[in-house]
């Protein structure tokens, strides 16, 4: 059972990886023997090495490559779980020269991963807490240390500027302007019902970095004084409904997401709505290949349809500045004569 945030991480891989060959690099041998126990007598291979591999997502499905269709659009997909074990060092493995059973000191760890084709590139979602996400390159990829030369078949796994899932602060900026509004592609309708969550981080004269959470957070005058002056912003969180269900979740600026799992739900196969964890597949696909792919597009739209240009954002900031001098005039009783006083005012006369 997941708590209460599904975190959910995504790479890409080379452009010369293509999902078909995905399928084949699954099917090699990942195991890692233990170091302290290589040369140790009287150990089975098993005992002593690590049985890491690329396991079915459900039985008797295999690593063939699916379908799934997203908003009228049809995406190839393999479905998959990361599976690998950890160890204890070698002073928990062997107590009074006895080396303990396998059971007391290796674990086993299994994550969901879902690889997709989008616009001519393979694109990796992991479901996972960040240390675990991260094994998986290392043990399962070909980026640990001791990696084969064919486990290196993987190449690079991309972390960083991720083609098509970059998001930028002007764009986080202009989701915010969109609260309890409709997005309105040629293949959905969005409606973004709220902001619960705001990362901002520095401006030209500060580099302080500050987060907001809760209910209202764009009625709190912090929020506001920080997007009056161009704080950039590099995730939020908000509630996107559609036809298909609807999904709380904070988004990142390198197209990571955590979804919350207790507030999000998906339609089933009867149109009955479910939590997102019992439908992750179909909520992930969803969310990765459809919403925020939409969401990128109707911001882009709306850029070059001139009708969020760098006036319109200042135009907000604007609205956003007065609120939080608003606020805080009435917080501390700040008269207009007092305001008169202030340096931008005064040097104003």
């Amino acid at each position: 059972m997941a708590g209460k945030d599904i975190k959910l991480s995504l790479w890409a891989l080379d452009p010369s990886i293509n999902i078909e060959s995905v399928s084949e690099l699954m099917t090699l041998n990942y195991n890692k023997p233990i170091d302290y126990l290589s040369d140790r007598p009287g150990i089975s291979s098993f005992d002593r090495t690590l049985m890491n591999r690329w396991r079915e997502y459900k039985p008797d499905q295999g690593f063939e490559v699916q379908e799934i269709e997203v908003f009228d659009t049809t995406f190839r997909y393999i479905p998959a779980k990361a599976y690998f074990e950890t160890t204890v060092g070698l002073n928990q493995a062997i107590v009074n020269g006895t080396v303990l059973p396998r059971e007391y000191r290796i674990s086993d760890n299994e994550l969901p991963v879902f690889f997709f084709e989008y616009i001519g590139r393979v694109y990796v979602i992991v479901s996972g807490s960040e240390y675990k996400v991260s094994s998986i390159r290392k043990l399962l990829m070909g980026h640990g240390r001791h990696a084969t030369e064919e486990q290196k078949q993987w190449q690079k796994v991309h972390l960083k500027d991720i083609p098509n899932y970059n998001f930028t602060s002007d764009f986080f900026y202009w989701l915010i302007s969109k609260e309890n509004q409709i997005v309105e592609t040629s293949l959905v309708k969005m409606e973004i019902s709220d902001i619960r969550f705001l990362a901002q981080t520095g401006t030209e004269r500060s580099d302080v970095r500050h987060e907001s959470q809760g209910a209202n957070i764009l009625d709190e005058a912090v929020s506001k004084t920080g997007l009056g002056v161009n704080s950039r912003v590099d995730k939020i969180g908000t509630t996107i409904s559609f036809e298909g269900g609807h999904i709380n979740l904070i988004i990142f600026d390198n197209g990571a997401c955590w979804v919350d799992n207790y507030s999000s739900a998906m339609n089933g196969v009867a149109g009955e709505l479910e939590a997102f964890e019992e439908n992750l597949e179909t909520g992930t696909l969803t969310l990765f290949c459809g919403i925020l792919p939409e969401l990128r597009t109707a911001y882009n739209t709306e850029k070059d349809d001139d009708k969020w240009t760098t006036g319109h954002q200042a135009a907000a900031r604007k609205l956003w500045a007065l609120g939080a001098i608003n606020e805080l005039c009435s917080e501390n009783e700040i008269t207009l004569d007092e305001i008169s006083q202030l340096e931008w005012f005064f040097n104003k006369r």
